[in-house]
């Protein structure tokens, strides 16, 4: 299955120049615990960073930074892993496993935002498949039953 079919749409972003606490209200309101930093080339929206609650409590309150002042470019992680639209759901797992990361953002072939995908998302969709596969031994013994009753 390719990343595209189980991507969260829309993606909460936000620019690199806004404050930290313009970004944790964000997240408050809209419920998520990640934003998209993007910048925008030739019109179209390309993640360049992200932001979580977990940078905005380590690197902002636990260091008594003011979070009107600090930015979203300043606490982002840098050199954002991307999965491609197109790309099978195992690709953007390996990709996690090996950057260390549950979030990645997805970019279509231009490589323009369209969404995110999240472990959660990787575990929900790998779940579904095991009950599928569970279903496959019910539906032959009703055959078998049915072929020889």
């Amino acid at each position: 299955m390719h990343v595209g079919k189980i991507v969260t749409r829309p993606v909460e972003t936000c620019g690199v120049n806004e404050s930290a606490s313009a970004l944790a209200a964000r997240m408050r309101q809209s419920h998520v615990g990640n934003l998209v930093v993007i910048e925008y080339r030739n019109g179209e929206a390309v993640p360049v960073g992200l932001v979580t609650d977990r940078d905005l409590v380590v690197t902002v309150l636990a260091t008594n930074q003011d979070p009107e002042r600090v930015t979203a470019g300043e606490i982002m992680s840098r050199g954002v892993v991307v999965a491609n639209e197109g790309d099978d759901v195992s690709v953007a797992l390996e990709q996690m496993r090996r950057s260390g990361v549950r979030r990645l953002p997805v970019v279509d072939e231009t490589g323009k935002l369209t969404g995110i995908v999240a472990m959660d998302d990787v575990v929900e969709y790998l779940a579904s498949m095991l009950v599928d596969v569970s279903r496959v031994g019910r539906l032959q013994a009703i055959e078998e039953q049915r072929f020889r009753g």
